[in-house]
């Protein structure tokens, strides 16, 4: 037998176990599912609606290990929308961009849907306002922040609520909403609008997809018409936005708009960024600041300092764009507020590396590296570098 057909045999040998290893790996795997749990289901017995309806309720992630109370996000079409609700809430909660939150999907029944949200929505309303949400009230902490989430036919029954019940929710996102503008559907926005100047605050968030594709399921000049009424007569207490979303269809469209009208309608909560010192002066400054986060804390119960990564990312800003006295200061007032800030003294450091004060800067870094250590940093090895490169460059100079 020659190499080459030694060689094939081997090879075919090899193949052949691997391939009942790699099947004997997958048939395991399969026998083994994992279950990843997104909530939990409750049944409610409305009297409203003389039915039982589930209900899909996931808590945060610190729900069962602080005494606080939570904004809730009620989803209609629960069943379609619960998963990618929980993973677009959990996204945003992990990166800032919204509070912890309870979420609560409300499923359709078997042909309940066009009966809930248009023929008898009044009924549905009255469920909503009269049962579910008591329910959620009194079996959780809530806030008292809550937010709807409909698409299509529950996009529009979201804004019938928006214009009926303006009080029964704080913010409103509506994906692709089927809605008429007939002439008395026209006046009844009109009186509405009117009669919140001055009245409490509430967000709307509205988008639409590609309009070729949209005219198949509504009729976009509708919701274009409501974009001009907004226009014209939104008073400021109403803060709304639109998005037209050329690049998607009608079916896809509410999985982009209920992760940015989240997004939209948490602007409040997020901490501001800034281009720069000139935009930080418009914003109010540390007045501005603090301002900013006192509501943030009076609304979502979350610290009324301004955190300490928001004022040392400021310092680096101003930095980055050569303000240096602007940086200096806010860094000063950064360590009057965290005096143990090993952030806030790396920054001073690199300040004083960028003006050639080569002696403030090792003392800056070295400052950092000690309470870098007694903070605990994971990044020490980083700091003690800072440190290094800085007596080199004092031995140079």
């Amino acid at each position: 037998m020659n190499s080459s057909a030694t060689l094939k045999i081997i090879i075919f040998i090899y193949l052949s176990i691997f391939s009942k290893i790699a099947f004997s790996f997958t048939e395991n795997l399969n026998k083994t599912p994992i279950t990843i749990q997104q909530g939990n289901s409750y049944k409610l017995q409305s009297k409203v609606l003389q039915e039982e309806r589930n209900i899909s309720i996931r808590l945060p992630k610190s729900y069962q290990n602080t005494q606080k109370h939570y904004p809730v996000l009620y989803l209609t079409d629960g069943e379609n929308h619960f998963g990618h609700g929980v993973s677009a809430v959990s996204i945003l909660e992990d990166y800032g961009m919204m509070p912890e939150s309870i979420v609560i999907a409300i499923p359709n029944l078997e042909d309940s849907r066009l009966r809930d949200l248009v023929y008898e929505s009044k009924n549905f309303i009255s469920f909503i306002k009269n049962e579910l949400k008591p329910f959620v009230n009194s079996t959780f902490r809530t806030s008292g922040v809550d937010i709807l989430f409909g698409h299509s036919s529950a996009g529009g029954f979201t804004l019938n609520i928006l214009r009926n019940q303006t009080n029964l929710f704080d913010g409103y996102i509506s994906a692709s909403p089927s809605i008429s503008m007939k002439k008395e559907r026209i006046q009844q926005y009109k009186d509405f609008l009117k009669s919140q100047h001055g009245k409490v605050n509430k967000s709307l968030y509205i988008t639409m997809g590609g309009i070729a594709d949209e005219g198949v399921a509504i009729r976009p000049e509708n919701i274009e018409f409501l974009i001009k009424l907004l226009k014209d007569d939104a008073p400021e207490n109403i803060s709304w936005k639109f998005d037209h979303h050329p690049e998607q269809n009608h079916m896809t469209s509410p999985y982009l708009t209920l992760f940015r009208g989240l997004s939209w309608v948490f602007r409040d909560y997020q901490s501001p960024t800034f281009l720069g010192y000139q935009d930080f002066k418009k914003f109010g400054g540390i007045k501005g600041l603090k301002e900013h986060f006192s509501n943030r804390h009076n609304k979502y119960q979350t610290p009324a300092k301004i955190p300490e990564d928001v004022l040392v990312g400021l310092g680096y800003a101003f930095i980055n764009e050569e303000s240096y006295d602007e940086a200096s200061e806010m860094l000063k007032t950064t360590l009057e507020f965290y005096p143990s800030s090993h952030g806030a003294y790396n920054a001073l450091g690199t300040l004083y590396k960028k003006t050639k004060k080569t002696t403030m800067a090792l003392a800056s870094f070295e400052q950092a590296l000690t309470l870098a250590e007694k903070n605990s940093s994971p990044h020490l090895s980083y700091f003690r570098k800072q440190v290094a490169d800085a007596k080199q460059a004092l031995e140079k100079s």
